[in-house]
Formats: structure tokens, C-alpha cells, sequence
């Protein structure tokens, strides 16, 4: 029986490309492995964003050169967007691969694996498509049967001077609506409560078809058994009033959005190619908030970008400290091959002053985050449960609407249940609270 190993670094794209292509091989006689050592098709589905995380897929695959010698019938097979993005140089480093294949060829990975297997030089795949193919999400394993990744869009034009996905996910593509609203049909019909949809650049959805997000938004929420609705990634040059609308008015759709800034310097940004200064970033957030009261918005930020200034990060930390975000991603700038950034720009900010940034922004961040937190003690908060606590097997974690996370205690099954809890005490990044009813009816 062949069976087959999937490792997933990086985004949430990422993981649902391994649900794709895992049911693809299910769907092609194979079956997933109890674990690696089991397993006759090791895959690593991979990131290309950060330099850190494309050396710990070198180390993953370097550890099973011994395990090849030992076994030639073992496929090994470097997938996703650092696949795409190094792709010769990957067999340079682990000569022993058999496979290397961008994010574009789940479809083909069946046979791609059966072609590797017969050959004696490794099977290069990187091709992107010029569309974005159907797939039976019937035959996908999901980590919980409950929560749904859909692929509403995939690539980016937006070219910032950093970021190496227009490289290895393309141009956009967005998929049709009646596609995507039938396969979220199907998802709710299986049990999904929660759907999140899911693009590089989801804002500029459906724009070169003379549509936009809310209308995507407004159809998969009209489905009837969908108990929440989420999209992530937002560009804020793309956000509409309109959209900000739906978050507020649509009881399913989460009031929540991930929303990079990534500096509060106009020239930064200037550099970076995001197309908004930070004034026009706050008009944005402000447009957010009175279309939607109560918004939680999210950011990601880039310290110690070519030519950073004590003065430059000072106007990332006065952003924070204005907007308020409820949480952010902090990382230090890494350079990536292949962007106009490393062509352009020296890496001239000093990996010690990159820390200290990080660490000085990140310690802001958590500081909001707990006096948010904290003015939430007392309310009561409809939690999606998403299993028990790794911590604690007593206590089951799940989500609020805002995307907090949300303990508590109780007996019984709570997993995929929207439970009522009233908040009690909150740190930076949890709220604790304790059971003030029983789950919500599933499908009402």
C-alpha cells in the first residue's frame, strides 16, 4: 500500500494546498502515514517569505539523505512556493530529492510522484497555470471537520519590493463565484460552521472581472448553516466601504480583518511599492470603523527594512500605538532572492538594531493586546471550539468572533460547538472564561 508523509510550513494557503494535493492522493489509490518513518512519499510543502523558514526545510530534507541510500524506492518531494521560487537550486543542496513542484501542480502530483518513481533524475514541475481547478473538497482532510479553508483567489500584482509571492503563486486569478459558493455549499452540507476564504491579495478579488469582495462575501454568507465567514490576506488599497459594511451587517461574517500596514513611514512605504502612506492607511482604518463599530483589525510589520531610521521606527511605533491593533505579526526584514528589494536595496540595518525593534514593537503589541483583553472581562463571548487544551486536558480553546482565543472549562464534548462563555480574566493573548449556556443549535 503507498503510503505518504506531508510536512506544511508557512501561511494558511499552505495548508490548504496540503489538504488539496493529500486528497488528490487519496483519491489516487494512496493513504496517509501514521507517521514520516511509515511512510514510502515524504512531501514538505514549503514557504518561500522568510529565509528561516526555507533552512528548516533544507534541514528536514538533508536528515533523510541516509534514509534514501538505505531505501531507493523512497520518493522525496520538495512542494509549494520554494519549490517554485529556488527550484534547480534545491537539487544543488539535496541531491537525493526526486521531486520538486510548485504550488500550481497539486493536480499533476500523482502522476508527477509516479514519475519520479520510474526515473533516475529528479522530476522538475514549477509551470504556473493560468487558472485555478476544481477540486473535490469530499475526499480533503481537514484538521477540524467543522473549519474550511476555500481558495477564493490566488497570486498577487501588487509587486511590493520585498515579498517573493508575485514569484511563486503568479499573477491573480480569482475563481468564479458560483464555483466557489457550490463548494462551500458542499462543505456546510458535510458540517463545516466555519469557512474562511482564502487569497494572497483577497481584497482584489473578482477585480479584473468587474466584480469585488463584497460580492463574493455576500453570496458564500447567504448559504444557510454557515455559522461564520472569515477572508484573509487584506491589502488596504483594495478594502471597500462596502466590504467594512458586510462585516458589520452580515451576522455570519466575522467582524475581524487582517489588515498589513507593515511601517508607519511614508518613505518605507514609498520603498516597499505598497501604493498607500500611512494617513491614507488610518483613513482606511477609520472608514473600517464606522462602517463596522467594534472592528478588530490585525497588521503585520517589517523592522529593520534597507535604510530603516531610529526616526522611521519611531513612526511605526506612533501607528500602533494609534490604531491599536488587536494583534500583529512582527518580522525582521529578510532579504529573498529575487525581489526588486535585494537587487536594489543593501541589508543595511544591522542585525542587532533588527532585534531590538522587534522586541521594543512586539512588547507594544502584547501591552494593547492585554488592555483590550482586559476590557473584555465580563462579557460573554460565543466561542467556536476548536478541541482541547494542549495545555490542559480539562479545558477546551477555541475562537471568538474577533479571532481571540478563548478558554474554559467544562464536561462533555465541546469540539465543534459554539459555546456562550463569560470572560473572567485575560492575558495578552487569551481570554479565560467560564460556561453561561449550552452550544448553540449547529445549523439554525
Amino acid at each position: 500500500m503507498k503510503k505518504f508523509w506531508v510536512e506544511t510550513f508557512g501561511c494558511q494557503m499552505n495548508k490548504l494546498d496540503s489538504e488539496q494535493f493529500s486528497g488528490e492522493l487519496t483519491l489516487n489509490g494512496y493513504t496517509p502515514a501514521t507517521s514520516q518513518d511509515d511512510a514510502d512519499v515524504i512531501l514538505f510543502n514549503t514557504c518561500s517569505v522568510r529565509e528561516h523558514a526555507e533552512q528548516k526545510v533544507y534541514s528536514r530534507g538533508g536528515i533523510l539523505k541516509h534514509r534514501k541510500a538505505k531505501e531507493p524506492g523512497l520518493v522525496i518531494g520538495i512542494l509549494g512556493c520554494m519549490a517554485q521560487q529556488e527550484r534547480e537550486k534545491i537539487l544543488d543542496h539535496l541531491p537525493h530529492v526526486d521531486l520538486v513542484a510548485g504550488p500550481d501542480q497539486y493536480k499533476n502530483l500523482p502522476a508527477l510522484i509516479e514519475e519520479a518513481r520510474a526515473s533516475s533524475e529528479a522530476v522538475l514541475a514549477t509551470r504556473h497555470t493560468a487558472f485555478i481547478p476544481k477540486f473535490d473538497r469530499l475526499a480533503a482532510p481537514r484538521e477540524n471537520p467543522w473549519q474550511a479553508f476555500i481558495l477564493a483567489m490566488k497570486g498577487c500584482d501588487e509587486m511590493c519590493s520585498y515579498c517573493v509571492v508575485p514569484r511563486t503563486r503568479g499573477r491573480e486569478i480569482s475563481k468564479p463565484i458560483p464555483e466557489i459558493v457550490e463548494e462551500a455549499k458542499v462543505l456546510v452540507g458535510n458540517g463545516v460552521l466555519e469557512i474562511t476564504l482564502l487569497g494572497q491579495n483577497i481584497t482584489a478579488y473578482g477585480e479584473k472581472e468587474g466584480k469585488e469582495l463584497a460580492d463574493l462575501v455576500e453570496a458564500v454568507a447567504a448559504i444557510p448553516g454557515l455559522k461564520r465567514l472569515r477572508f484573509v490576506t487584506s491589502h488596504p488599497h483594495h478594502a471597500t466601504r462596502r466590504l467594512f459594511r458586510d462585516l458589520h451587517t452580515l451576522p455570519n461574517v466575522m467582524p475581524q480583518i487582517h489588515m498589513p500596514a507593515q511601517s508607519g513611514s511614508d518613505r518605507l512605504l514609498a520603498m516597499m511599492k505598497r501604493t498607500y502612506t500611512c494617513a491614507e492607511y488610518l483613513d482606511i482604518v477609520a472608514m473600517a470603523r464606522e462602517e463596522c463599530p467594534g472592528i478588530e483589525i490585525a497588521s503585520d510589520f517589517i523592522v529593520g527594512f534597507p535604510t530603516e531610521t531610529d526616526e522611521d521606527f519611531a513612526k511605526t511605533v506612533a501607528l500602533v500605538e494609534k490604531v491599536r491593533f488587536g494583534y500583529s505579526f512582527i518580522f525582521q526584514y529578510s532579504p529573498r532572492p529575487g525581489t526588486t528589494a535585494i537587487r536594489d536595496l543593501a541589508d543595511d540595518v544591522p542585525s542587532a538594531v533588527k532585534l531590538r525593534r522587534n522586541h521594543e514593537l512586539l512588547a507594544l503589541q502584547e501591552k494593547i493586546q492585554l488592555e483590550k483583553n482586559t476590557d473584555r472581562v465580563g462579557a460573554t463571548v460565543e466561542v467556536l471550539v476548536e478541541g482541547r487544551s494542549d495545555r490542559n486536558a480539562e479545558r477546551w480553546v477555541g475562537r471568538g468572533p474577533d479571532n481571540r482565543i478563548v478558554v474554559f472549562e467544562g464536561d462533555g464534548d465541546f469540539a465543534g460547538k459554539v459555546i456562550p462563555v463569560r470572560i473572567g480574566r485575560a492575558t495578552a493573548l487569551t481570554l479565560y472564561g467560564d460556561r453561561v449556556g449550552e452550544p448553540a443549535p449547529v445549523h439554525a
